[in-house]
């Protein structure tokens, strides 16, 4: 079987889930079953979308990789902030402004020529994430061929129309966690028969947390954060909480931040920033945490989570985020917190018992090699290929 999976960015440098997601599926997935291309842009960096890496074929480990320049031409970035700016904001809008805003994201007319030519060599076209203006006029191109691995949050952008018709008139849905497939169904109302849960799988790895502490000069107990310095992961939030609780709790307790993105960090003694790590460094980080703090408010899976977890790193996640508190409730591997107050209160009580934070920790670990196995998960993605490759209306008789 012959898949192209779309993705606006593509890099092991790329910092995103949805960008982690197609790069770890690309490579996994079996070659002697499937013949995979991956389609790009040239892009690195989804706030400014310059052209980084040279167009053309190219293979990146053991992935045939394709590359398509953005045409900056068409990306009005003041009037793409200026409409992301009111949608976040929850302000009144118009259908008309919603169009507007897919029509002044980044785009790459030279990828969907390509499509246009070559997309019916494909047997399917798994574009991810939804957001980007790439996937929807790429999608709209050969919606029978395209399945959408969304990576959906609850957020404005998700009850767009033109994310409804998307969703609606493609081929299949894949979704990574069972909240985020429940957004989609019941809060959404989205009727797609080829949806299907799939999840998303990470390997086991070895770290080391000692290893770590003496590379960094790290010997307190910290609280990390890893992935994108960005404000929508809800940053400027826990970079309040940390400060204020280091006011009313001074001690050795540090907040280590791993990665890197636009959003300045406060200068404070027990804030350390120590940018892009490489993989093993990162590895090591989650083991030498004492606890991971995911602050993220919108996430339709979390890898760092999961990473940390294999890590035996128990965790603290934002409860108002519909994904990382049912892992948590489900795994029994951490705590939540809606304000300030619980903020401390899970701090205190995970910091003051290390028996039953290691406890939290190994239940974590056993949650994400149970249910996120890449053996698992390539099983649930084969037989959803199964379903797709169906007869259109064949897949509507089985829902």
């Amino acid at each position: 079987m012959r898949l192209a999976i779309v993705v606006p960015r593509y890099g092991e440098r790329v910092l995103g889930g949805a960008e982690t997601l197609a790069r770890q599926l690309a490579e996994r997935l079996s070659h002697s079953e499937f013949d995979v291309d991956l389609l790009t842009t040239c892009a690195h960096d989804m706030h400014t979308w310059r052209n980084v890496y040279p167009p053309g074929a190219a293979q990146s480990n053991g992935v045939r990789v394709r590359r398509f320049p953005i045409d900056h031409h068409l990306w009005n970035e003041r009037r793409h902030r200026e409409l992301m700016h009111k949608f976040a904001n929850r302000e009144p809008t118009t259908v008309d402004e919603e169009y507007e805003w897919i029509d002044n994201s980044a785009h790459s007319p030279a990828l969907y020529g390509y499509l246009l030519q070559h997309g019916n060599e494909y047997d399917l076209l798994i574009f991810t994430p939804y957001l980007f203006g790439v996937t929807f006029y790429g999608m709209s191109l050969l919606p029978e061929r395209s399945i959408l691995l969304p990576c959906l949050h609850d957020e404005p952008f998700a009850r767009f129309l033109q994310t409804r018709l998307m969703m609606e008139s493609c081929r299949g849905l894949l979704f990574i966690s069972a909240p985020e497939m429940t957004l989609a169904q019941d809060k959404l109302g989205i009727r797609n028969p080829g949806a299907r849960l799939v999840g998303f799988g990470l390997d086991d790895h070895q770290s080391n947390g000692e290893r770590f502490r003496r590379r960094f000069g790290l010997h307190d107990p910290f609280l990390l954060y890893t992935g994108r310095l960005d404000g929508m992961k809800n940053l400027l939030e826990l970079f309040s909480f940390f400060g204020e609780y280091k006011r009313l709790r001074p001690g050795p307790l540090k907040l280590v931040l791993m990665g890197d993105g636009p959003l300045p960090v406060p200068t404070h003694p027990d804030v350390i920033p120590l940018g892009f790590l490489p993989e093993q460094d990162k590895l090591d980080g989650y083991n030498a945490a004492t606890i991971l703090c995911q602050p993220s408010l919108m996430e339709s899976f979390s890898i760092v989570l999961m990473e940390a977890w294999l890590s035996e790193t128990p965790a603290l996640v934002h409860g108002d985020c519909d994904v990382t508190r049912d892992h948590v409730r489900r795994s029994n591997g951490g705590l939540y917190y809606t304000d300030f107050d619980e903020f401390t209160g899970a701090l205190d009580w995970l910091i003051e018992r290390p028996t039953e934070r290691a406890r939290m920790g190994k239940l974590g670990r056993a949650y994400v090699r149970a249910e996120y196995n890449w053996e698992t998960v390539l099983d649930r993605f084969r037989d959803a290929v199964k379903t797709w490759q169906q007869p259109s209306r064949t897949l509507e008789l089985k829902q």
